[in-house]
């Protein structure tokens, strides 16, 4: 077994491979396993390697190559590509076997298939004579071989098709194929082995993928069935041919696990560094605010330092659920020509003096549709990378153009469609072709220690996926980078009255009833007891039919719903549907941290208050929703 860069460098091999090949495990990574090819084999298995990696598609390669005590063995490899959690092609993963004894029998057993066809169309005692010739070179085969008459009755089985049921030839001889215990603890798989039959019978060649419930568990079968044709080509049999692929099978799981723990393994490291910085800040604050003796300044200076580091964290987690694609968004029409313009004045004294912005939005405006501040912030990162590339000093250039297409991206085909293109350029150092293929990996950065996350990249990517458009990069080293963001576009929205948003009440809470349905018991408490310091009167619900329950008995004694979102039985988007429908006066307030069906549905309409949410933000929410309650007509 082993696995491959995309430089073709092998980056694992296992013992087997060591051994073959007589080299330790460092010098066997960098071993050209070309040198040991045979001669004769040597030009087609090379042919057919470089076609295979160019396909992006799983492919085989077989051939005689010199083991480490000289002999020739035949080996047959099995290769198929590698792909990150993004979907983008890293290299591939090679499994291979030693057939040298099979090869051998299926050598023969090809060069007598013209002597088993003359065989049956003769029907003479040279038949007779030469069965046993023909039933030893069959044994030998570690492959299922069958032959059957033109009705699908079994003439003949090989040892290895009767040890995977444990049976005598007499059980199985004589009768249908699709009836024997090969296919009989296996649903729906004798109509399909008597379609196959059918087809082979009519002159074609059927192969199929079965999994067979067999004596000895569950066993993978690559199956053929092909014609026998006699001397004037008409069909006289059928032969069945089968290859236990389990084994194979459960190596390449076995591969494609190890890689995905990898890749977990990588991002849990980065979250646990990232966390943990900002968690020993939190600490060492704490710490000091429990000193009597401190003073009224450090004070401030602790609990400022505290509130800072709970929106980094809350920033940090926010880009992880954007580059997995699961941070909810709120998608609206916006005019991108005029955003960038806005961003463009708000990235300027983020790159400094020394860098000089151009900013091309062609004529008029251009809509498209997805969250405007997802968007702000993709377009920041890309403008901050940009400076750090030029070391604060150069061109940035920022572009928006219309396009009919999505080219081609990390192995993507090209996508149809109507789409805005916004080109961020900047003129610095540019990116290693190495570095391409992982740029948009969470945690992946290249700068120095302490200066930034790796994760600015990788909140563009998944913004652009989850918008339902895509982010590319182009570079050569030395000459700058582009990085492109496609979105979909959108038709202009209806020019209405623009809306007047709710001032602050700025009696607040005082009066008002709020019912807070949370199933965490210290997130309950906590969020009643702030509520309560904020002038509300509350009443806590611990889940969605108590909730119910509640307003079914009076459903004028509260003024608005706060309720999380993720709850055992109904979840807070439920719940808040079922409200309004049966009250449709009262106002829901949800709040979250992180919710697959705020990510997959979105909100639905309802206000949305993301955890960790500050005093400020809480207030102005619930006031707001609360006084649009109050103004909104009734009848």
């Amino acid at each position: 077994i082993w696995v491959t860069r995309l430089d073709r460098t092998r980056s694992f091999a296992n013992r087997a491979y060591c051994d073959f090949i007589g080299l330790p495990y460092e010098e066997a990574l960098v071993f050209d396993w070309r040198s040991i090819i045979h001669p004769d084999d040597v030009a087609e298995v090379v042919r057919n390697s470089v076609a295979g990696e160019a396909s992006l598609q799983p492919f085989l390669l077989e051939g005689r190559y010199r083991r480490a005590d000289g002999k020739w063995r035949w080996i047959r490899s099995e290769s198929q590509p590698r792909w990150d959690p993004a979907g983008r092609h890293i290299g591939f993963i090679g499994v291979a076997h030693d057939i040298t004894s099979a090869k051998q029998a299926e050598i023969d057993l090809r060069n007598v298939n013209d002597v088993l066809e003359r065989l049956i169309a003769q029907r003479t005692a040279q038949l007779h004579s030469s069965e046993s010739q023909l039933r030893a070179i069959l044994e030998t085969t570690n492959q299922y071989q069958g032959l059957l008459d033109l009705k699908g009755r079994l003439l003949y089985v090989n040892g290895t098709a009767l040890a995977g049921i444990q049976a005598e030839p007499a059980q199985v001889l004589g009768a249908l194929f699709w009836n024997t215990p090969w296919f009989d603890a296996t649903p729906d798989a004798p109509v399909v082995i008597e379609r196959a039959f059918r087809s082979a019978r009519a002159g074609e060649i059927a192969k199929l993928d079965l999994e067979l419930q067999l004596p000895a568990g569950p066993r993978h079968i690559d199956f053929s069935l092909r014609p026998v044709s006699d001397e004037q080509g008409g069909v006289m049999a059928v032969l069945a041919e089968g290859i236990d692929s389990t084994e194979r099978r459960r190596n390449e799981e076995a591969l494609r696990q190890a890689q995905k723990m990898e890749a977990v393994g990588q991002l849990t490291g980065g979250v646990a560094h990232d966390f943990n910085n900002l968690l020993t800040i939190i600490r060492s604050a704490v710490d000091f605010l429990r000193r009597r003796d401190l003073p009224e300044e450090r004070r401030r200076r602790y609990v400022d330092a505290i509130s800072d580091t709970a929106d980094r964290a809350s920033k940090l987690t926010g880009q992880l659920l954007a580059f997995a694609r699961r941070q909810p968004l709120s998608p609206v029409v916006f005019d991108v020509a005029a955003q960038i313009q806005s961003i463009a004045n708000l990235i300027r004294p983020l790159v400094g003096s020394r860098v000089e912005i151009d900013v091309d939005t062609g004529l008029g405006p251009n809509y498209a549709i997805a969250d405007v501040g997802q968007f702000e912030t993709a377009l920041v990162n890309l403008a901050v990378n940009g400076r750090d590339a030029m070391n604060g000093e150069g061109r940035l250039s920022i572009a928006l153009r219309r396009i009919d297409e999505i080219p081609p991206v990390r192995s993507q085909p090209a996508r149809p469609g109507e789409f805005v293109a916004i080109s961020v350029t900047d003129s610095g150092s540019g990116i290693a072709p190495t570095n391409l293929d992982v740029i948009f990996e969470p945690f992946f950065t290249t700068k120095e220690v302490g200066r930034g996350t790796g994760l600015g990249l990788s909140q563009a990517f998944g913004f652009a996926k989850q918008s339902g458009g895509e982010i590319s990069v182009h570079s050569t080293l030395g000459e700058g980078a582009t990085f492109t963001i496609y979105l979909p576009q959108a038709q202009a929205p209806e020019q209405t009255a623009a809306a007047t948003l709710s001032r602050a009440d700025p009696a607040g809470g005082l009066g008002h009833r709020i019912l807070v349905v949370e199933d965490n018991v210290e997130v309950g408490k906590f969020s009643t007891e702030l509520l309560q310091d904020l002038g509300y009167t509350i009443k806590w619900a611990k889940s969605a039919d108590e909730a119910l329950a509640a307003l079914a008995e009076d459903e004028f004694a509260f003024d608005l719903v706060f309720s999380d979102v993720i709850m055992p039985g109904k979840n807070g988007v439920e719940l808040a549907t079922i409200i309004r429908e049966r009250y449709p006066g009262l106002p829901v307030v949800l709040t979250s941290g992180y919710s697959s069906v705020l990510a997959e549905n979105a909100h639905q309409g309802f206000e949305l208050v993301q955890k960790p949410y500050s005093v400020e933000a809480i207030s102005r929410v619930l006031r707001r929703a609360i006084s649009e309650r109050r103004t909104r007509p009734t009848g």
